[in-house]
């Protein structure tokens, strides 16, 4: 079933790269020509984006909550937490605990993640981080 296969490769790639820390999951998982939220970024752009998340959120929780699947596209529901002990949107580290959700829809394309939206509630995180 292709819906399980990707959901699989969505599941690997939060696991990989977020869970357990390893941001080459990007070049392993990510097609060369990888867009995300409109923005041609490739690999690289990407796993630029997971190491500056995960220096500012060293100890980063992740569980997927909800996940679907529907011809090329898989979406998913996730829940975070973590210390902030890093510069994160202009915030220098707090040492404070946050929690937050995101929504992802993800594109795959010959067995790689090709393209992805995300959703995730930035300006909580901040006030979190202000409290």
């Amino acid at each position: 079933m292709p819906g399980d296969a990707n959901k699989d490769l969505v599941r690997r790639f939060y696991r990989e790269a977020i869970v357990e820390r390893d941001a080459r999951a990007c070049e392993r998982l990510l097609s060369a020509d990888f867009v995300h939220n409109g923005e041609p970024r490739g690999r690289v752009g990407r796993r630029q984006a997971v190491e500056y998340f995960l220096a500012a959120f060293p100890d980063l929780d992740h569980e997927i909550e909800l996940l679907l699947a529907e011809d090329d596209l898989v979406a998913a529901h996730q829940r975070w937490s973590g210390t902030h002990a890093g510069e994160f949107l202009g915030a220098a580290a707090t040492g404070r605990r946050v929690e937050f959700t995101s929504t992802a829809v993800l594109r795959i394309r010959d067995g790689l993640i090709a393209q992805a939206w995300d959703e995730m509630d930035s300006g909580g995180i901040l006030h979190q981080l202000e409290a």
